[in-house]
């Protein structure tokens, strides 16, 4: 059964009672993660109870395959509902999940999340056919729902905002709940005791969520700094970015530098800064001058024929895409590395 994020609340009393597991999916990972929180505590009031909760990592069922319809038949100790939670599944664990509600003898909850998933994904497939399964897509939000977000996290802590100062935050913020929140906390920080938002606050505080963590990726796997690509590339991951869209962001950011590394080898440094650079990017000047001296024109095309592959393999193979790009991640902040 398909039901929309919203909806969760009204359908309380059926997961309770009717409903065997969930699958929550979708890129925006942010209300994936507040979505699962929420039913996990239906079922068991106390998520941190080790003898009612079991959680099942994809590493763990891939050693033991029966894990999840052992886990189901297998009573709780003290008695109750088991809640068995897994995170980061994928159309791969379809059967072994098949199997193990198919064949439940308890009334074990069987709780899944996931990124995005395709119309044709086996595993979404499975949860929204089935009447007592329960199967919810997360998406970004538009902009009236964002503005509705906002406008409760603040009123929760009583603070509401002038209309410029709301337009302003919708306009910056991304359109991923958990980014959002972060920010939102800044903000809440920021005003101390006032508990009105006015546009300078807004911008005093709040960031382009979305650019801003997209130059610092883009920064750091070109720079060379393999530790500060992973942070930001993971972070992107948890802000709801598709892996075959940081590819195609890597893709365009690589082809500035190409530009970049011609006009360099034509006309100097000098002219190759103004092929790269943003005139909203100048706080990154120095890094995009080391960059322009890493990158030369060969190099900077081997990238592309590598992440033009790395999408054909996203797309084509049984391997996890996150997997497949952060592999490619850290080769090209190798190359930059060894360079600088």
């Amino acid at each position: 059964m398909k039901a929309k994020p919203y909806q969760i609340s009204a359908l309380t009393p059926q997961i309770q009672h009717d409903f065997r597991g969930a699958l929550i999916f979708g890129p925006d990972l942010g209300i994936v993660q507040e979505l699962s929180d929420k039913i996990a505590h239906m079922i068991v009031p106390d998520t941190g109870d080790t003898l009612a909760v079991v959680k099942i990592t994809p590493q763990k069922l891939k050693e033991v395959p029966s894990l999840i319809s052992d886990e189901i038949n297998a009573p709780t100790l003290l008695g109750g509902r088991k809640l068995i939670w897994i995170k980061e599944a994928d159309n791969v664990m379809t059967d072994a999940i098949d199997f193990g509600l198919t064949g439940a003898k308890t009334d074990a909850f069987l709780l899944i999340t996931s990124g995005n998933l395709t119309k044709n994904s086996t595993l979404r497939n499975l949860f929204e056919s089935a009447q007592n399964l329960l199967a919810v897509a997360c998406y970004p939000e538009e902009g009236k729902d964002v503005a509705e977000f906002i406008r409760g996290y603040l009123a929760e802590s009583g603070i509401r905002a002038s209309r410029e100062a709301m337009m302003l935050m919708v306009e910056r913020l991304s359109e991923n709940r958990m980014a959002t929140r972060e920010e939102l906390n800044k903000l809440i920080n920021y005003l101390g005791d006032k508990k009105t938002v006015d546009e300078a606050d807004v911008t005093s505080v709040v960031t382009d969520t979305q650019d801003a963590s997209v130059d610092a990726f883009c920064c750091a796997v070109a720079g060379g700094n393999r530790a500060a690509a992973e942070k930001e590339y993971h972070l992107m991951l948890a802000n709801g970015e598709n892996p075959v869209s940081i590819i195609r962001i890597l893709y365009l950011y690589f082809n500035r530098l190409l530009d970049a590394a011609e006009t360099n080898e034509q006309s100097g440094p000098a002219a190759a800064l103004k092929k790269i650079m943003k005139p909203a990017q100048f706080r990154l000047e120095t890094q995009f001058q080391q960059q322009i001296r890493i990158w030369k024109k060969d190099f900077v095309l081997k990238v592309l024929n590598l992440l033009i592959d790395a999408e054909r393999q996203a797309k084509s193979t049984g391997l996890p895409s996150e997997l497949i790009l952060e592999r490619v991640i850290i080769q090209i902040a190798g190359v930059a590395h060894r360079q600088k």
